[in-house]
């Protein structure tokens, strides 16, 4: 079986009170929190990827500032091999909200970093955005 290579952009956006913003996703048969991201499309940057999915997911715009972390992760029975960029960004414009057209986010939400582990414990997400919100600086994960 041939391994499938999927790249993905995220972002890490935290409001004035420096809570995360958390999107609610269908997933595969069950739903998931995670931050905000998706895959990058032919010929597309990744601060295009990164605007696109965030607008797409939470009706927000938003401008990228630095690199917070790389999450890379390989999963045995799918044959799948994960390497996700994600980046600090700041809200420029936009309304918060589920948005019609997309058909994954069920739910986005404000949620204090003290309180996150009740929503996304998955480690190749959770782990690198400890690491970030506690460093604030960015870091190469591999899981």
């Amino acid at each position: 079986m041939a391994c499938v290579r999927r790249m993905a952009v995220g972002a890490v956006i935290l409001n004035e009170a420096g809570d995360v913003l958390l999107v609610r996703n269908r997933g595969h048969g069950r739903a998931h929190w995670s931050l905000p991201k998706g895959s990058c499309e032919d010929g597309e940057s990744v601060l295009h990827t990164l605007k696109r999915e965030v607008k797409e997911e939470t009706g927000l715009d938003v401008a990228m500032q630095e690199l917070a972390f790389v999450s890379e992760w390989f999963v045995t029975g799918r044959q799948e091999w994960y390497l996700q960029f994600y980046f600090h960004a700041t809200i420029v414009g936009g309304v918060l909200g589920v948005q019609e057209s997309d058909e994954d986010v069920i739910q986005v939400k404000w949620v204090a970093p003290r309180n996150i582990r009740q929503y996304m414990n998955y480690r190749p997400w959770a782990v690198p955005l400890f690491a970030w919100l506690d460093e604030r600086r960015p870091k190469y994960h591999v899981f």
